[in-house]
């Protein structure tokens, strides 16, 4: 650009030189090496300005990284908490339980027993489901997921919204605050994956007609959304989101 831009002066220099003085041409000359200056020094300036801002970029992203690992860690230890709180004679009381109603009762009919052995059979299935998943949740930590639709606080709560109906809990808990600064009652959302088939109903029943009421409040890098749940969606609640890289997360409510 600048070398077509002094082309153009040299050019116009040649033809409105004729009959100028030496001293005339020596002027033009000089006019033209101080813009090619000033243009230099412009995009000089311009190119220190962009590299201030992609080292500037790149020190947030490093220090949101840091935050971000110390967010894993703070979850992981929670989820281990949660691993070892499960009672390690839980699922040997179960499979006794079991046992215990195979044997032989008089006066029991077969059909009350058969009910019995359902209803053991599925507390032992979750027992050992719930192990399952809690270090499955473990492992999904090593994997840091976004969605465009944490652009807007807004958005978020849609997809809640959307996913309960269909009872998909798989992006849950990519939902919470990466630096781990969410309330429980938000891992009551983020966690949803890992609950119990009674607590997912329950979940699913809560959100699945929820409605955002009017716009979000939105205060710097804090966010409040009004919303209406519940099985007539006649409750109103107040999640608040924080922006942590430019996108939104649940923080409490």
């Amino acid at each position: 650009m600048i070398k077509n831009y002094i082309f153009v002066l040299f050019a116009l220099l040649i033809l409105t030189s004729c009959g100028k003085s030496k001293e005339e041409i020596e002027l033009e000359k000089a006019k033209i090496e101080l813009e090619k200056t000033k243009l230099e020094l412009a995009k000089k300036n311009k190119e220190e300005e962009e590299n201030k801002i992609r080292q500037q970029k790149a020190e947030l992203n490093k220090i949101h990284e840091q935050k971000v690992n110390v967010g894993r860690r703070k979850k992981m230890t929670e989820l281990n908490l949660m691993l070892q709180e499960l009672p390690p004679q839980a699922i040997s009381k179960a499979e006794q339980n079991i046992r215990e109603i195979n044997s032989f009762q008089i006066g029991r009919s077969s059909s009350t027993k058969e009910k019995q052995l359902q209803e053991a059979n599925k507390q032992l299935r979750e027992i050992q489901y719930y192990g399952e998943k809690l270090k499955n949740e473990i492992a999904q930590l090593e994997y840091y997921k976004t969605f465009e639709f944490q652009n807007n606080p807004v958005s978020v709560m849609e997809y809640i919204f959307k996913s309960a109906k269909e009872g998909d809990f798989s992006n849950f808990r990519n939902l919470c605050d990466p630096y781990g600064e969410n309330d429980k009652d938000v891992n009551q959302i983020c966690y949803a994956e890992i609950m119990t088939g009674i607590q997912q109903a329950e979940l699913k029943r809560e959100f699945e007609n929820g409605r955002v009421i009017g716009k979000a409040k939105i205060i710097g890098d804090k966010a409040e959304v009004e919303f209406a749940f519940g099985a007539s969606s006649n409750r109103l609640e107040r999640m608040r989101m924080v922006k942590r890289n430019e996108l939104w997360y649940l923080s409490s409510f």
